[in-house]
């Protein structure tokens, strides 16, 4: 499912973007959930409280938070979010360079251009989907870029997915990590075998039995350990190690 974000400071046409949004997904058999915010700092209290958007739709023009102050600071809470403007100003377009805007598409040229622009937005959106793993439960929606999945280790009997993520509301600093360093790191409520059942085994490998590695994130094999490329060191059991160099061996084939 796409979840869009709407925000506009119209109110008419706020409700005519809701429906144009719904009703082209759902002609083109798209699963989507659209949600409408007349104020850009209602939008991003939403987000901080933990709310997820795939694609956001802003107006530029808005009192008080406008969207171009609202995109940055939606960027750094979802920096994988598509941002689609749709304003009367194009003259901004130079001025959101920064901000790797998806598209834009001018007021006044809704039709076919804000057609074509939901539908790339939502094939680039599953991608991202393929290529991420999803922690959901009634009061939890987080997605974790592969590309950024370190390892998965345990905690109790929680899945610790630690990332070369920094910073955030979950920093964790464990044995595995460097010293000093603190990883963004993800708890669900799964075991291990579960969370690697969820994800392409030909990209993950159990080095031990307490411990998954992403193969994509191995510069190197020594002895009875491997090396990150963030510098992280994981230990590599002695029966695992003949397993690892081999799957490692055929990954980095399929990727050269």
């Amino acid at each position: 499912m796409i979840r869009v974000g709407l925000c506009d400071d119209d109110p008419v046409l706020l409700k005519k973007l809701n429906s144009f949004v719904s009703d082209c997904y759902a002609e083109n058999q798209i699963f989507a959930k659209a949600q409408a915010f007349e104020k850009g700092q209602a939008l991003l209290y939403e987000i901080k409280d933990g709310a997820w958007f795939d694609l956001l739709l802003l107006d530029i023009e808005m009192p008080g938070l406008s969207g171009m102050e609202l995109a940055a600071r939606v960027k750094k809470l979802l920096p994988k979010a598509l941002i689609i403007f749709i304003t009367s100003h194009m003259e901004y377009v130079l001025d959101a360079y920064e901000l790797s805007v998806f598209r834009y598409v001018p007021k006044a040229d809704q039709g076919e251009r804000l057609t074509h622009a939901l539908l790339d937005a939502a094939a680039m959106v599953e991608v991202q989907l393929r290529e991420s793993y999803i922690i959901q439960n009634q009061n939890r929606l987080e997605r974790i870029p592969l590309q950024n999945l370190l390892y998965i280790t345990h905690e109790g009997k929680n899945a610790l997915l630690v990332t070369d993520l920094c910073g955030g509301e979950n920093p964790c600093r464990g044995n595995l990590s460097l010293p000093g360093k603190e990883n963004l790191c993800f708890r669900v409520r799964k075991s291990l075998q579960q969370v690697y059942e969820e994800l392409d085994d030909r990209e993950f490998f159990f080095i031990d039995r307490g411990c998954i590695v992403n193969l994509s994130r191995i510069i190197s094999i020594k002895e009875n350990f491997c090396m990150l490329k963030d510098g992280t060191r994981l230990d590599v059991s002695q029966s695992r190690m003949p397993g690892l160099k081999e799957r490692l061996l055929e990954f980095w084939k399929r990727h050269i």
